[in-house]
């Protein structure tokens, strides 16, 4: 049993940026995921990742970014799910036997839109997302899903069970099978502790909690945000952000970024009181 990686992890995004969007964002850029990920990524993921193809045994020999590919969803626009796509899915679950193959190129997002990132908070496919990621209609998500041979994308249509813009949240429910999904953190995080987040995008960055701040957008609601020191890049969001010991503590929604270049840009990550989020899924079963 090997694990191989071929370019990004799962999906090669062809992404149109326009020349204003590279002025208006200059400090956010792949250099500062590569950094950040050498300087957090060392300190590894204190959490088993199952495997079913290794006769279930758990192992814990998964750096950051790939504990984060396994523990992540990808939500794209239903506009990009043709023949073409879906073949190259069914040929990705035909790997050799005995090799766990996350690997392959799509150019998915050929007009640079229409796709985000999500966290799976259950074995039956309900998933966390920012709601700014459902701007399409019709939206499916990808996931690495296991047989008892070997770990392939899975894909499905999705369903919003819950949607609030103000607060850039959203759960969402996929008709598929999650054997690998994130646990809530319930205790409150503690100042600078580390943090990690990103879905298939790109490589991904680690950094520090800052403060949590309240979503005064949504009185009506109980939210609350998370400031950390993460780099963020075009989708992003929606992408789950954990801690050291691989419990989710929300999901990625903005980045802010200083009015001088030397400063470092600061992203948002947004999260539901847990009781709340645990009733509203009890309840979409329960119909």
């Amino acid at each position: 049993m090997f694990f191989r990686r071929s370019g990004y992890l799962a999906a090669l995004f062809l992404c149109a940026v326009s020349l204003v969007s590279c002025i208006v964002m200059p400090a956010n850029t792949h250099r500062d995921q590569r950094r950040s990920l050498a300087k957090y990524d060392s300190l590894g993921i204190d959490a088993p990742v199952n495997l079913p193809e290794l006769r279930n045994r758990s192992d814990k020999g998964f750096s950051a970014a790939d504990f984060l590919t396994l523990h992540s969803g990808l939500i794209v626009s239903g506009r990009y799910i043709d023949e073409d796509f879906k073949s190259k899915l069914a040929t990705s679950r035909e790997a050799q036997e005995g090799v766990l193959e996350l690997g392959f190129s799509v150019p998915i997002a050929k007009g640079g839109s229409g796709f985000g990132s999500c966290a799976p908070v259950s074995s039956d496919g309900y998933f966390l997302t920012a709601a700014h990621v459902l701007a399409h209609k019709e939206s499916y998500v990808l996931y690495a899903t296991s047989s008892n041979r070997r770990t392939y994308i899975d894909y499905a249509p999705i369903r919003v069970v819950y949607r609030n813009d103000a607060a850039d949240f959203a759960i969402v429910k996929a008709e598929m099978a999650t054997p690998r999904y994130l646990k809530y953190r319930r205790e409150p995080l503690p100042p600078a502790d580390t943090l990690f987040a990103g879905g298939w995008m790109h490589e991904k960055g680690g950094g520090e909690f800052l403060e949590y701040q309240s979503v005064s957008e949504e009185p009506s609601e109980d939210f609350h945000k998370i400031i950390t020191t993460l780099p963020m890049i075009k989708g992003d969001s929606g992408s789950p952000l954990i801690d050291q010991h691989g419990r989710l503590c929300g999901v990625l929604s903005t980045m802010r970024l200083g009015v001088i270049i030397k400063m470092k840009p600061k992203s948002t990550a947004v999260m539901m009181d847990l009781e709340e989020l645990e009733k509203r899924i009890r309840e979409d079963r329960a119909r």
